[in-house]
């Protein structure tokens, strides 16, 4: 079991992951007070907030972090920015290092050890990463 979990969270890596957010526009109705509360807690969070992983689905299969033991904690994606700018996405234990670059509105991560790349949004306090490929995504919250 732990061998197939490894193997999910390095497939995620090797995947080539593509960070991806899915944002939702305010209701018309919303009142101008809650706007502005909305948009100082979303300027408050960006790429450098400390993450904690909430899913991640690979080929189509969701693993929750709140489902998993303390050694698949350990293996399970982490993601950090402490710049803005470069990045490190951990799986099985492993760092891979990324630069991000915003390419057509959206922020993307190119890698030191693999062609393939992510995009990162950001919607109020979650971040979602998504390969290109569309196969892998992972779903982060702030601390």
């Amino acid at each position: 079991m732990k061998r197939n979990f490894v193997m999910k969270v390095g497939s995620v890596v090797l995947a080539a992951v593509l960070l991806s957010g899915c944002g939702q526009d305010a209701p018309a109705a919303q009142t101008t007070q809650s706007t502005q509360e909305t948009e100082a807690t979303q300027s408050e969070v960006s790429l450098t907030s400390d993450w904690e992983l909430v899913e991640f689905t690979v080929n189509g299969t969701t693993s929750k972090a709140a489902d998993m033991d303390v050694q698949e904690r350990k293996d399970a994606p982490a993601f950090r920015c402490e710049d803005g700018e470069h990045c490190v996405v951990n799986m099985s234990g492993k760092d891979h290092k990324g630069t991000i670059k915003e390419e057509s509105g959206q922020q993307v991560i190119h890698f030191d050890d693999t062609e393939v790349t992510m995009t990162a949004e950001i919607s109020g306090n979650t971040l979602t990463l998504v390969n290109d490929k569309g196969t892998v995504t992972m779903i982060f919250q702030t601390k």
